[in-house]
């Protein structure tokens, strides 16, 4: 049989079940059914005219061949990836259109004049912002919708390139009746054996907010996981516990019930833009618009491209 005949699909079934060992997980994995999944891999060993894996009841392992060819897929699965970033690129060049996703609450204050200087600068270019909750601190960027993102850094994306575009005090979020709540500000050590509101997930964002840099190794006290600021203020308002968020929360989300104090000795947390692979002119033009904007705001200059 042709060698012709073997298809991209045959290759990213050999990768997925090499990897995970298992035709029930990698079937799990690409979202196809185990019985396809294998009826793939058997016509792909037709074609070459060997077996790839070694199956038993307990295990998949790849074959000594197996292993050989394992070896070239996994450099064009490379090759693959980089010829879909550098297609995507050229092909958001060659549209008009600019999707920018957003972590909530990031940038409230910006993002009216963004768009209108954006819009004065592009006038043809459509501009479509997109709203992403706490389990996706990029942004959207992993996903692969969007064309930039405003978010807080840090985040756990791979390959992401990150333009800071501002920078604003960390305060924190506790009902009115909480003894700290008397004080003008606080400090960092006040808070680490407080019940806190986090985050959903895991990963370096949730970390940077539960202000783990300064807990020399100590697990936080999670008592209760929110998605968005709405959910968040009102754990802390219901006394749940308290959080860690950044001062325009205290501007644009204040409600009865929650107060929020500067934490004096905690370094200031960032606002940024980041994209995927080769920069595109929209995506270029809005950072500088939204680096001149952001500059006006707090009167700081910050980092261009």
């Amino acid at each position: 049989m042709s060698l012709m005949n073997i298809q991209l699909r045959h290759i990213r079934c050999l990768l997925a079940v090499a990897r995970e060992k298992s035709f029930a997980r990698a079937a799990e994995k690409l979202a196809v059914s185990q019985p396809a999944l294998s009826q793939t891999i058997i016509q792909l060993e037709a074609t070459l005219g060997f077996d790839v894996f070694q199956r038993t009841t307990r295990s998949v392992t790849l074959t000594e061949n197996g292993e050989a060819l394992y070896a070239y897929v996994q450099k064009l699965d490379r090759a693959l990836d980089l010829f879909y970033r550098e297609a995507k690129s050229l092909q958001l060049s060659a549209r008009n259109s600019l999707r920018v996703g957003y972590l909530i609450g990031t940038a409230v204050d910006f993002i009216p004049d963004i768009t209108e200087e954006f819009e004065r600068r592009r006038p043809h270019a459509q501009l479509e912002f997109i709203e992403y909750d706490f389990h996706n601190p990029d942004g959207g960027l992993a996903s692969g919708t969007v064309d930039c993102s405003i978010f807080r850094p840090p985040v756990d994306t791979p390959g992401i390139q990150i333009v800071e575009i501002a920078r604003e005090k960390c305060v924190a979020c506790m009902h009115n009746g909480h003894p700290l709540s008397a004080n003008e500000t606080v400090k960092v050590e006040d808070l680490l054996d407080e019940p806190f509101i986090a985050a959903p997930g895991s990963g370096v964002w949730r970390d940077y907010w539960l202000a783990n840099q300064y807990r020399q190794g100590e697990r936080a006290r999670v008592v209760f996981e929110a998605a968005t600021v709405d959910s968040e203020l009102q754990a802390v308002a219901l006394r749940k516990g308290i959080s860690i968020t950044a001062e325009s929360t205290a501007r644009f989300y204040a409600r009865p019930g929650v107060t929020f104090r500067t934490i004096s000795d905690m370094d200031d947390c960032t606002i940024a833009i980041g994209y995927m692979g080769q920069i595109t002119p929209l995506v270029r033009d809005f950072i500088e618009v939204a680096t001149a904007v952001a500059s006006r705001h707090d009167g700081k200059p910050r980092i261009g491209l």
